[in-house]
């Protein structure tokens, strides 16, 4: 819907400055005959002082709002350009990265943190929201994407500008912290919980308890992202059954997944 209201936005972007395009070609041609005309009327003006005056004055007149305009026309393009990059890698409810954009990503920057003995390390969270799908079936779907804002917002509250935040579904959203350890990726998903928790969250005046399952790996190798999000996938659910909120396991070439769960 953003994309199609955008293009639509271009669209007539375009014709209007073709408009401005036409009227400007107008004017610098009436400028042109109105100069030339009172040039050519003075009788005490030489050839060569009108054909200078003529010379500096036309192109003076008409070059100056034309940079102008074409700077304008720039940076709206820059900005449309903007705009449409930023849309194509965003979720546009909660504007965090989508799951390709957030995939991407996180491959990217997982091979950056390499710790002093060489190997890559840090941390990948899911977050779940179970309680938006009751939202949406009982308030309807943009409470539940209300909520799904909400966390989103309260997620990029809590994590380090060099974290990375996706959405993954209508209602979980993936954390890629790098060169965190579990001390650090513990204390990331407590402080999402908690301002969740605490914060008050109305549907149609009805106050609503968001609750979160929240699971995650502490890697200290190299491990694909596919196998980290069934890792993490799995830490959830478990943590879901037990009663547990927060759940995390770790992985290394040495020690395969082995549960660190914590409840909080």
């Amino acid at each position: 819907m953003k994309g199609r209201k955008t293009a639509m936005q271009c669209s007539s972007s375009v014709a209007r400055h073709a408009g401005f395009v036409i009227i400007g070609l107008a004017v610098a041609v009436g400028l042109s005959l109105i100069v030339h005309y009172l040039m050519f009327l003075g009788e005490e003006i030489n050839p060569y002082q009108r054909a200078l005056a003529a010379a500096v004055t036309v192109p003076a007149a008409v070059a100056v709002p034309m940079l102008v305009y074409i700077g304008v026309l720039r940076e709206r393009l820059r900005r449309f350009r903007h705009e449409r990059n930023f849309a194509a890698a965003h979720d546009p409810s909660t504007e965090v990265l989508n799951g390709n954009a957030f995939a991407t990503l996180v491959e990217r920057r997982r091979s950056v943190s390499v710790s002093e003995a060489g190997r890559t390390f840090g941390a990948f969270v899911i977050i779940e929201a179970e309680c938006a799908r009751t939202i949406n079936r009982d308030h309807g779907y943009e409470w539940g994407e209300e909520s799904m804002r909400r966390v989103a917002s309260v997620i990029r509250t809590s994590v380090r500008r060099s974290d990375i935040i996706g959405r993954l579904s209508d209602h979980s959203f993936g954390i890629f912290l790098p060169g965190a350890g579990e001390e650090q990726a513990r204390d990331v998903g407590e402080r999402i919980r908690e301002a969740v928790a605490n914060a008050p969250f109305l549907a149609e005046g009805q106050a609503i308890h968001l609750k979160l399952d929240i699971g995650g790996v502490i890697f200290e190798d190299q491990i694909e992202l596919k196998n980290m999000m069934r890792i993490v996938s799995e830490q959830v659910e478990l943590a879901r059954r037990g009663g547990e909120e927060i759940r995390f396991d770790c992985y290394s070439a040495e020690r395969k997944p082995a549960s660190l769960g914590c409840s909080a």
